[in-house]
């Protein structure tokens, strides 16, 4: 159908997670940066390429939101907390979940893993981060997220982040129809950092979009459903990577294909299709 040039455009935030991890995630990201592809990503600041892969970000300061997302799963935490497992890995999603709920984890090692982590961003890029996420979404469970609001709240108001969180509308995701148990539980877990982060007039996104089982063999019909039901301000977020997979990624098939999708002129077709553009937070 033609377009109506009449109806407005909805501005998206397109955020690409796990920078640091891998050579082939950083490359995939720099280069889609540098095609105006993304306009945001995050950073893992404890992940082994940061330190190396950090500076490259430099360029785009002004091209795309850059921000801490932290972690407790995967990689090794960065200070002396205890917060790993008993043989020194790193924890599973599941480890953090299963002991979050149970509030089982020590608040005081949570906020100084993220202070740390915080300041190793710093210390490399030379500026605060834009915004703050975390790998697997794990600030939105009990007592991680009351250590992220509290670290949020000790820092000057003018270099307090945005929140993401992975909250969207029930009707919402049940229409995308992508992975909906899975954006459902996510939406309820950062359903109270939410109302948390409305009470204090922090920002925060409306709306997320992005969550599937990265087993789908095509990327662009998901893309398609995952631009259903916008808003300005939701966050879509992806993880793509350029070839050099990281060794063990369970989801470097996708990656790749989310990397393919996102240098295409499909993905612009796509857009506009659905009257959305991608910007930076507002």
């Amino acid at each position: 159908m033609p377009l109506d040039p009449s109806r407005s455009r909805t501005r998206i935030v397109l955020n690409a997670d796990d920078f640091g991890l891998s050579a082939g995630v950083d490359a995939g990201i720099l280069a889609l940066v540098a095609q105006g592809r993304l306009s945001a990503l995050s950073v893992m600041s404890g992940a082994p390429l940061w330190p190396s892969d950090g500076p490259r970000l430099a360029p785009f300061r002004k091209a795309a939101d850059i921000g801490l997302h932290f972690s407790l799963t995967e990689v090794p935490p960065l200070g002396r907390g205890g917060l790993h497992r008993g043989d020194g890995t790193p924890f599973s999603f599941g480890d953090v979940q299963s002991a979050a709920w149970r509030r089982r984890l020590d608040a005081g090692a949570i906020t100084e893993e993220l202070r740390l982590q915080w300041r190793a961003f710093v210390d490399v890029l030379g500026q605060t981060p834009a915004h703050l996420d975390s790998h697997q979404h794990v600030h939105q469970l009990p007592v991680v997220r009351d250590a992220v609001l509290a670290f949020v709240e000790s820092l000057p108001a003018a270099e307090r982040p945005y929140v993401r969180t992975a909250v969207e509308r029930a009707p919402t995701i049940v229409r995308r129809g992508v992975n909906s148990g899975r954006a459902l539980a996510f939406a309820f877990a950062g359903a109270r950092l939410r109302r948390d982060l409305v009470a204090r007039q922090w920002r925060t996104n409306d709306g997320f979009s992005g969550v599937y089982d990265f087993r789908a063999s095509g990327y662009r019909p998901l893309f398609q459903r995952f631009l259903r039901g916008v808003r300005d301000t939701t966050i879509v977020l992806c993880h793509p990577a350029s070839g050099a997979a990281q060794t063990g990624d369970p989801i470097a098939a996708a990656r790749e294909s989310e990397f393919a999708y996102f240098g295409s002129d499909g993905m612009v077709e796509d857009l506009a299709a659905a009257r959305v553009e991608i910007g930076r937070f507002a």
